[in-house]
């Protein structure tokens, strides 16, 4: 795979497709971002750092994010809240067969009908993303989160 700028234009659109899903409580749209056999998972730096496998949330193919969604909207119980996702320009790491593997910073703020915003989640993705017949897809999507304390539970995405 080569990085020309229209594939350039395009990864910088599944960044903020992605996003934009998410912030528009479309959780439907999210798996279809990734490859049908792909890798998510949501880890503490600390963890990831120290090369520690436990993730907070692990989902190793496109049925497990559907799964996770039908939970999220059908099964658990929560206060609503809007998500916002505030997420760098990627940064190309590399261009291989294997596809592009990219990194961004993000920060996610949560808010609630009836408290100020909040900071959810704050971290880095690091991305591996290959080309498919529906345009760019991550194969894997690394969420690294900074900080050591999160909240009970993480409900949708990040």
């Amino acid at each position: 795979m080569t990085m020309d700028l229209a594939t350039w234009l395009d990864l910088q659109n599944l960044y903020s497709d992605y996003a934009l899903a998410l912030d528009a409580g479309d959780l439907d749209r999210w798996p279809g971002f990734f490859t049908e056999d792909c890798l998510y998972t949501l880890q503490s730096r600390e963890n990831f750092d120290r090369g520690l496998p436990l993730c907070t949330l692990r989902f190793e193919s496109r049925g497990m994010l559907m799964d996770r969604v039908y939970g999220v909207k059908d099964t658990i119980y929560h206060d609503p809240y809007h998500q916002r996702h505030v997420v760098g320009a990627p940064r190309v790491l590399a261009v291989g067969d294997d596809g592009i593997r990219s990194e961004a910073g993000y920060v996610v703020l949560r808010t609630k009908r009836d408290a100020m915003a909040e900071i959810l989640s704050t971290g880095r993705y690091l991305d591996r993303i290959v080309k498919t017949d529906e345009g760019l897809r991550f194969a894997e999507r690394q969420v690294i989160f900074d900080n050591d304390l999160i909240p009970n539970s993480i409900i949708a995405p990040i």
